[in-house]
């Protein structure tokens, strides 16, 4: 046989395209791993992993009220980093939860929905834009992502002959998501009315019965943690960042997930193109789904499933941002990428006329969106603000940070003193880390200050170093020289405004 016939035999079996796939996706995405760019919200998460779990608690019931289920694992992956590593550790932290979502394909997804629907969503999470933010994000969207597919399979299960081994799995999976953001709440709450639903429309009160239970025990044992946001929402709110500009954006999810946070080749069209086409396939499989329903039953559950459970909680996040406050954007709609894409790879399994336009559109999109996140991701503007910084700035005058700068003060540069400038709306994270140079605010300044300042604050009346980055590129960060009576009305200011409070 020759060298050609056997490869081609090769790989004509289930698992070594499987695993070709597994290990192409664990290479191009491991490269771009780095030790250098974390933003505001990703140090964030790199501090609350830090603290000890006395303090992450603590600022979880006082200021956060996130969740915390992710910090604890982020917690957990930083232990086997040493320092120098932190960063990389971080961004590892997401990447495997992206290997781990392709291997569940290949396991519980396939013994589900077969080899071609397992296939498929390998290949989507491969060469999905989506992907290329949830596996180096320092966020929760990952493992919220990757908890809210695996709620999905073994609630698929539940409506062809469960054992109870099935519904711990799903009662395990829908808790743990809980435990990550809210925004799983909301698709839970329409995924088990779906659920409920079925199972009494097939009369399975034996299953409906196992349903009730599970469904019971997981809001009982996530009822306590609602105590904190209620408590915290008010205050929170005052300074939610989040606009109806936000809000008007947010459905860029269905067509530009990376929506422009990172730079943007003159190709960018093609991940455009490249989004959208899953999108059409999920809408195209659910608008003409008569033969889907007839042929492959199953499958067709699993696609209805995934596309009302994200459009029904999608549809629910613009109703509240309109009518409480806003709350949705097209980042944090990405914690449904998953479930998008189970939905796209049960039509792309059954519709053959789709997949080779599909994938000419896929794989274009994907060398644009790669080639971006490469660039972003190796960006070198937070080290160059570090080392101007250094080179500039004495250890022994105080930093004016505002815009919640104060977070990269603390975590790049340590050695140096940063006092938190606030505005009447700003808002505050890590209330300890500003409280504890309060006393400085009253102190006598240097007659020239330095002052890091994002969105133009500062730039446009003083003499400010500009360090714009590709990593976020709505969040560059400029270096200002202010004179002392300036510096010293903003602190002023700052302490009537908020910090006083605390």
């Amino acid at each position: 046989m020759s060298v050609f016939l056997f490869i081609k035999e090769q790989f004509a079996k289930f698992q070594v395209k499987a695993w070709s796939l597994i290990l192409l996706t664990a290479l191009l995405y491991g490269s771009l791993l780095n030790n250098i760019n974390l933003w505001t919200d990703e140090i964030y998460s790199v501090l609350m992993a830090n603290d000890s779990l006395k303090d992450m608690f603590y600022l979880l019931m006082t200021e956060d009220s996130k969740p915390p289920l992710y910090y604890l694992y982020l917690k957990f992956v930083l232990f086997f980093f040493p320092k120098s590593y932190e960063i990389f550790g971080a961004h590892f932290a997401s990447y495997i939860l992206l290997v781990a979502a392709q291997i569940f394909a290949v396991t519980e997804m396939r013994r589900d929905y077969g080899d071609k629907v397992a296939l498929w969503m390998i290949g989507l999470i491969l060469l999905m834009p989506h992907s290329l933010w949830l596996a180096f994000e320092v966020r929760t969207y990952m493992l919220s992502a990757l908890l809210m597919l695996m709620a999905l399979v073994y609630g698929g299960r539940l409506l062809n002959k469960p054992c109870n081994l099935d519904f711990i799995k799903f009662a395990g999976s829908s808790l743990l998501a809980l435990y990550t953001h809210y925004y799983c709440a909301i698709w839970l709450m329409f995924l088990y009315a779906a659920l409920g639903f079925l199972i009494i429309r097939q009369k399975d009160y034996a299953v409906l019965k196992k349903f009730l239970y599970a469904a019971v025990i997981v809001a009982a044992l996530f009822a306590p943690w609602l105590y904190i946001p209620l408590q915290t929402a008010g205050t929170i709110s005052q300074s939610w960042y989040v606009t109806m500009d936000f809000v008007k954006t947010s459905g860029q999810f269905f067509t530009n997930p990376l929506s422009g946070e990172i730079v943007q080749s003159i190709y960018f069209a093609f991940e455009i193109l490249s989004a959208s086409a899953l999108s059409f396939c999920v809408l195209s499989g659910v608008l003409s789904s008569a033969d889907l329903r007839q042929k492959f039953s199953r499958l067709y559950q699993l696609l209805i499933l995934a596309f009302f459970s994200v459009m029904a909680a999608y549809i629910l996040l613009i109703i509240l941002s309109v009518v409480i406050r806003p709350m949705v954007t097209a980042r944090y709609m990405l914690i449904f990428s998953l479930i998008w894409m189970a939905g796209a790879a049960i039509v792309l399994a059954t519709r053959t006329f789709l997949q080779r336009a599909f994938l000419i559109l896929a794989l274009l999109g994907f060398c644009v969106s790669y080639d971006d996140i490469r660039a972003a991701s190796f960006d070198k503007g937070y080290s160059n603000l570090v080392h101007d910084i250094h080179l500039f700035v004495p250890k022994w005058m105080p930093i004016l940070v505002m815009d919640n700068n104060n977070l990269f003060c603390e975590y790049y540069l340590p050695e140096y003193k940063c006092l938190t400038v606030v505005g009447e709306k700003g808002e505050i994270l890590r209330v300890p880390s500003i409280l504890k140079n309060i006393s400085l605010y009253y102190k006598e300044l240097p007659p020239v200050v330095f002052a890091l300042s994002s969105y133009m604050q500062l730039s446009q009346k003083y003499e400010c170093l500009k360090f714009n980055t590709f990593y976020r590129k709505s969040f560059g960060i400029d270096l200002c020289k202010i004179n002392a009576d300036d510096a010293r009305s903003f602190l002023q200011d700052s302490l009537k405004l908020r910090l006083n409070k605390y």
